[in-house]
């Protein structure tokens, strides 16, 4: 399969200071990325650079296999990036019409409003939309052309929680559809609910880039927690297990490798009631990663 991006060896700065330095990354018509990191790693920046705003000062990159920023390149994307600009005496529905009009789309603007609920917004002006309503009608400008790649820069932000279930239902209706997606959010379980891949930006390149899967194999403690009258001595010493607490009845285990200290835990099952496992979260693991707490 032909990627639908490509970077190689990239690298950015503004005067002096090095934002991003040696990117690579290869991502496939398809995919939902999710592009994490603190504020400052370059996020922005390398969407500012596959959207052609900004180039690449080393390395080479491509978008569909163009330049970014190429006619070919644009009229095949929807971004939906930091600091909604409203345009004074504008409707919500003058808007959509005029966006579809230049992307040449045949999307219908009212279905369209429909499908996002959005109707009772169409006669608004864009000055008069809160935040999150402001943020709801920048996602339906990105997606009124039916672009294939989409690029969401913290889509989510100021959105009530119904609105964004909505939105991210819609993320899926996407997917589905093929449409490659990325996405940069401070929400990180946004993140790990819908991302096929992570590509963490740390220092100015990537720190970790592969599925959730692998990134919780390499980076992720595993807790056991279960009710029993054992001693915390009966499970200091089970395999891989890195921390063992006791208040009352409750039991906690800490394991670098949850599968080795099941088995190693069998024996002891008849001992152990109401057991869980359970892992870290994509939240717990960007701490490890970013902050530097030992995981």
């Amino acid at each position: 399969m032909t990627p639908l991006i490509e970077a190689t060896d990239v690298t950015f700065s503004y005067g002096q200071q090095s934002v991003l330095s040696g990117i690579n990354m290869t991502i496939a018509p398809g995919e939902i990325i999710g592009l994490i990191g603190e504020n400052g790693a370059g996020k922005t920046t390398l969407l500012n650079l596959l959207l052609g705003v900004n180039h690449a000062q080393q390395g080479q990159l491509t978008v569909f296999g163009q330049a970014p920023g190429s006619l070919e390149a644009r009229c095949k994307i929807g971004s939906m990036l930091q600091g909604d600009m409203p345009i004074q005496g504008v409707t919500v529905r003058e808007m959509l019409t005029l966006t579809n009009a230049e992307r040449q789309s045949t999307t219908d603007p009212q279905q369209l409003l429909i499908e996002l609920g959005l109707e009772d917004l169409a006669k608004r002006r864009l000055t008069a939309l809160s935040g999150g309503q402001l943020r709801r009608v920048t996602f339906a400008l990105a997606i009124i052309g039916n672009p294939e790649l989409l690029f969401l820069d913290e889509p989510t932000v100021g959105m009530d929680t119904t609105a964004q279930q909505a939105f991210w239902q819609r993320i899926r209706q996407l997917k589905a559809s093929g449409k490659t997606i990325i996405i940069t959010s401070h929400y990180l379980p946004e993140i790990e609910a819908v991302a096929d891949r992570i590509m963490l930006l740390k220092d100015g390149h990537f720190a970790f880039e592969g599925t959730l899967a692998a990134l919780q194999k390499q980076y992720q403690q595993v807790e056991f927690i279960c009710q029993t009258a054992l001693p915390t001595a009966a499970f200091m010493d089970l395999a891989a297990v890195t921390a063992v607490a006791k208040q009352g009845d409750q039991l906690r285990l800490s394991s670098e490798d949850g599968d080795v200290t099941l088995a190693a835990l069998v024996p002891l099952l008849s001992e152990c009631h109401q057991l869980t496992i359970s892992r870290e979260s994509l939240t717990d693991i960007f701490v490890h990663l970013t902050k530097g707490v030992p995981a």
